[in-house]
């Protein structure tokens, strides 16, 4: 006697087959790997595009912060040639190219808006909320005799007022 397969479906009928172990199995692990991808979700700006192509487009950007937020900040393998224009104690003008903008920006972005380590990271939070309106304001025309774009992270107490 010949047994019929578990789960096969009778011969010259319309049933459809029942889902085997293997399916389950695999549906399983394109459910999980859905719910992984979901959870490496960012809160990228949706201008963060637009800003890198303007970004990629610049000649020079200078930064002026506390050289430990600029370690803190930067990329871990990148970035280690960026000019240094000026020392005053603890706080460093930088200056960077375009193309090292773009990948400061980016980096920046993964680690204040989340990735898949899901990172907050505050210096970044506020480095990238400090160059992203200055960015926004390039202009791919810039006039004559513009400016070079410049960012100051140097917070400090504000001036007591006088009817305090």
């Amino acid at each position: 006697m010949i047994r019929r397969q578990l789960n096969a479906p009778r011969a010259n009928s319309r049933e459809p087959r029942a889902h085997t172990p293997h399916r389950f199995v695999a549906l399983l692990a394109v459910s999980a790997a859905l719910t992984l991808s979901a959870c490496g979700h960012t809160s990228t700006p949706p201008e963060q595009d637009e800003r890198l192509l303007k970004a990629a487009g610049v000649a020079k950007f200078r930064i002026t912060c506390t050289k430990d937020i600029w370690e803190k900040t930067k990329p871990i393998d990148g970035l280690d040639n960026v000019t240094v224009l000026k020392r005053d104690g603890k706080v460093y003008t930088f200056e960077l190219t375009g193309p090292e903008l773009v990948t400061y920006l980016d980096y920046l972005d993964r680690n204040a808006h989340g990735g898949w380590d899901g990172a907050h990271e505050p210096e970044s939070i506020r480095m990238y909320n400090a160059i992203a309106p200055v960015v926004d304001r390039i202009s791919a025309t810039p006039e004559a005799g513009s400016s070079i774009a410049e960012v100051s992270l140097q917070d400090a107490l504000a001036a007591p007022s006088a009817t305090g």
